[in-house]
């Protein structure tokens, strides 16, 4: 397994499963409008994104990550907002190495903290 930062060149396969995140807690299947969400965050820079790809390269799971700050330790803070593993990719580690990545993330960039919402 790979975990690496998205970048536009990743869209599609984000967006498919970006979509079938936005299905599991309860909305309609919408590709074009995950596929543009997606590609507003990725080409504003207003997030951050891993994306989980198995051995043979297919897109497994992602984890979205938006930046705050606490003004009282200026000092900032990571909010782990999204995190999706595919359903055929469930219970093969996926999510925990999501997670860790995420965490090692909010250690490299300094942050105060890594929240879970």
């Amino acid at each position: 397994m790979r975990i690496d930062r998205a970048t536009l060149k990743d869209l599609e396969d984000l967006a498919i499963l970006f979509d079938g995140y936005r299905v599991f807690y309860g909305q309609a299947s919408d590709l074009e409008r995950a596929r543009e969400f997606v590609r507003a965050r990725l080409e504003r820079g207003d997030s951050v994104v891993f994306l989980a790809r198995d051995d043979g390269g297919a897109a497994t799971g992602f984890t979205q990550l938006y930046p705050s700050f606490s003004s009282v330790s200026t000092a900032p803070i990571w909010i782990l907002n999204d995190l999706y593993v595919a359903p055929d990719a469930r219970q093969g580690g996926v999510g925990a190495a999501l997670m860790r990545r995420a965490r090692d993330f909010a250690l490299e960039t300094g942050a105060l903290r890594l929240e879970l919402t």
